[in-house]
């Protein structure tokens, strides 16, 4: 009996340590559970509150890719460059180079809907012109004076170039002194009888009328000139006399890869002499199919603000 109930007590005991021991393993694998499972939330929430910044961080590093000083230049030389690639170079915006642009002129067409002819002029501090002290030169107005007014408006003295329209010299308001020339790369009478001048010839000329002064804005739309115009402006000096430039480009719908791929990385050239991108458009009213590219339905004019990154102002 004594036996018997020395085993008893110990059959107990090891019951009640067994029933102990199974209720601790089930109270740790349920708090297991818990915990984990709190873990993984407090993980996600984590990670959802962290994501914005990781997607900006992302965003910013392909941003930034594009800032790379090299990397326009790798692709534009690259023998494998693409059509689409080539007019991503066009549209590449560089925003951020300028924290406050603004929209001078244009007008309101339909079909698509938008605003036309508007130039984008950087009004930070360092670049933005200065009123009632600023120069504009206006190449191509084709009757269209809403940039020249506005810009006027904001303080700036405005000269106002277009042979196009068949009249002579004359103000056209206060502050708006407009010329019957083009521009080009050398002086010469063009086949349809106008007078084309290259920008240093023109500048020269009227420096008695305005002085010997930063050209604050230079607004070129001149339907494809640009690029004769260009390389007589790096050449001779003048586009270190423009502390911004706004051009609407035009590329060859029915021109070369070749070609199209040199107007390209002329523009790359004037970036790397120190004219920083800030902004980019495509004319939605250019859509074309450039068959030499093979792409369709897609746009030929770009409008392209730059600031010359070596006239920047001193702040206070």
């Amino acid at each position: 009996m004594l036996v018997f109930s020395i085993q008893s007590k110990r059959a107990a005991k090891c019951q009640m340590s067994l029933l102990y021991y199974c209720n601790l393993k089930r109270c740790l694998t349920k708090c297991s559970v818990v915990f984990g499972t709190f873990l993984l939330a407090f993980g996600m929430l984590t990670l959802l509150q962290t994501f914005p910044t990781m997607q900006l961080n992302c965003t910013n590093q392909l941003e930034q890719r594009e800032h790379w000083p090299s990397y326009w230049d790798i692709l534009l030389d690259s023998e494998s460059l693409t059509g689409a690639q080539l007019l991503n170079y066009a549209l590449w915006t560089n925003r951020s180079s300028c924290k406050l642009a603004h929209d001078f002129g244009g007008l309101i067409l339909r079909n698509p809907s938008g605003i036309d002819g508007q130039k984008t002029v950087c009004i930070d501090p360092e670049v933005a012109p200065d009123p009632d002290e600023c120069l504009v030169y206006s190449f191509g107005i084709n009757n269209e004076w809403s940039f020249d007014e506005e810009i006027r408006n904001y303080g700036c003295e405005v000269f106002s170039f277009d042979p196009s329209m068949g009249v002579d010299h004359h103000d056209h308001g206060p502050g708006i002194h407009f010329y019957n020339w083009g521009l080009g790369d050398k002086e010469e009478t063009s086949v349809k009888g106008w007078t084309i001048r290259s920008l240093s010839s023109i500048y020269n000329n009227l420096t008695a009328r305005h002085g010997k002064r930063i050209i604050d804005y230079l607004k070129i739309d001149v339907e494809s000139a640009e690029w004769k115009a260009l390389p007589q402006m790096m050449a001779s000096g003048m586009l270190s006399n423009v502390r911004q430039l706004g051009i609407e480009i035009h590329f060859g719908v029915n021109e070369t890869m070749a070609k199209n791929r040199e107007w390209a990385k002329l523009l790359r050239l004037i970036e790397k002499m120190g004219m920083v991108r800030f902004d980019s458009k495509y004319n939605p009213w250019s859509m074309v199919n450039f068959t030499q590219i093979a792409l369709f339905n897609v746009p030929f004019a770009y409008e392209i603000a730059w600031y010359n990154s070596q006239l920047l102002r001193v702040s206070n």
